[in-house]
Parts: structure tokens; C-alpha cells; sequence
């Protein structure tokens, strides 16, 4: 009689312990997923010139270089579309792939837009001065924020860099051309990650760098660290 209350109580006991194990690793599992891949099943559009395509950076085994888009998509669990391409100008003048036309490939459905652009403008000469370059801010800016009414929008400048000592013949510095765009980012109600303003910059933390411009696949981590937190800043 003894010996079958014990076999009783031993299996009670391995049942309930069972239970509590199943109910534990279960909460874990949707913890983790919760944490981990907070916009699982969202749409992120990545949207720039040469160092958002990760030119600096490490490439797969498909020989594709690895941006920090794709960091970000790891981190957030989002779909991440990487719109790149090398030397474009905000502007649409009759060059293929310019932001603009980039900008109206997005689908409104898209929950956070990464912009990154403007530095190439200024490399290739876009008159400030004469307002050419400002309203091209302008009409990028005003064009997302009708567009994409309830999309988390983040417009990134761009660090200091050698193309500040080899253009000095703009009629305007790298960072007033960063500095409109950061203006114009307030009047539209957009986040801004000042890259310009902070101590990232090949001049500031070259082991983050690949050349004087293009960040590293360290780089491109520490570039999507920061985005990330401030995507998490958004409600």
C-alpha cells in the first residue's frame, strides 16, 4: 500500500513538473519572439546613396554587400528593402535612380522610412545658394509626409568627411547641406539621427570606416544599433 502511494506521489509529482516546464519554456518562446522581432511581418524601406548600399561593408556568399539595413532587419524582424545605389542626387534630373524616384516606388502600407541622402549632392554640385537643393529637400520631404501620413519617418545626415576638404568650391559647406535637412526633418515632423553632429565620422573613428566616406561592417552594426533605438523611441 505504501509503495503505491509513493509510485502515486512520484508521478504526481514528475506531472506537475512537466506542466510548469511546458508553461515555462512557452512563455520564454513568446518573450523572446515579442522582444527579439517587435515589427515581425512590417515593412522597412531603406533609402539612399553609397553608404546605405553598404559599399565599405562585408559582402554574402552571394557577393551582395551586407548594409546595415540588413542589421536592422535582424534586429526588428521587419522586412527591410535596401532602395540604394551609388552617387544619386535627391533631386529627379534625368538621372536613373535618384531618391525621388526611389520615394515614389514605396508602398503606403511601409511603417518606417529610413532616409539617408545628400551628400552626393553636394559632391556633384546641386546649388544651395540658389535654392535648387533646398527645394529638393523640400519636395522629398513634403512629398513623404502627404504620402505616408502614419509611417514612422527618420532622416539621417551624414558624417564629416574627406568630401568636405576636396569640394570647397559649393558656395555652401557639407554642413549647411545637413543642416537644412535636419531643419526641414523639424518643420515636417520627422525624426532626425544626427550623424554630422556626433563623434562618428572616419575624421573621429576610423576603425568603424573603410575608406574616407564608407563605413565597415563594424560600422554598418554601430549605424544600425542606433536607428534601432531610435525606431524604438517611436510609439
Amino acid at each position: 500500500m505504501v509503495s503505491k502511494l509513493k509510485l502515486i506521489a512520484a508521478a504526481c509529482i514528475l506531472f506537475v513538473t512537466a506542466v510548469i516546464s511546458l508553461c515555462l519554456n512557452a512563455d520564454r518562446a513568446y518573450a523572446s519572439e515579442y522582444d527579439i522581432k517587435p515589427m515581425q511581418g512590417r515593412t522597412m524601406y531603406c533609402v539612399g546613396d553609397s553608404i546605405t548600399l553598404a559599399i565599405g561593408g562585408d559582402r554574402d556568399i552571394s557577393g551582395r554587400h551586407i548594409s546595415f539595413s540588413d542589421y536592422l532587419g535582424q534586429y526588428s524582424g521587419a522586412t527591410v528593402i535596401n532602395s540604394s545605389f551609388e552617387g544619386v542626387q535627391i533631386g529627379d534630373y534625368g538621372i536613373n535612380n535618384c531618391i525621388m524616384q526611389r520615394l515614389y516606388c514605396i508602398p503606403v502600407d511601409t511603417s518606417v522610412i529610413v532616409f539617408w541622402a545628400g551628400v552626393d549632392d553636394f559632391i556633384w554640385g546641386t546649388p544651395m545658394n540658389y535654392g535648387r537643393y533646398k527645394d529638393d529637400v523640400d519636395f522629398a520631404f513634403s512629398y513623404m509626409k502627404n504620402a505616408f501620413p502614419y509611417t514612422k519617418i527618420i532622416i539621417v545626415t551624414t558624417f564629416k568627411n574627406r568630401s568636405e576638404a576636396i569640394r570647397t568650391d559649393r558656395g555652401a559647406t557639407l554642413a549647411q547641406f545637413m543642416q537644412y535637412q535636419a531643419e526641414a526633418a523639424s518643420r515636417y515632423g520627422f525624426s532626425v539621427v544626427d550623424f554630422y553632429n556626433m563623434e562618428f565620422s572616419p575624421l573621429k573613428t576610423p576603425e568603424y570606416f573603410a575608406d574616407e566616406i564608407h563605413p565597415n561592417d563594424a560600422g554598418n552594426r554601430l549605424i544600425a544599433d542606433i536607428l534601432y533605438k531610435k525606431i524604438l523611441e517611436f510609439p
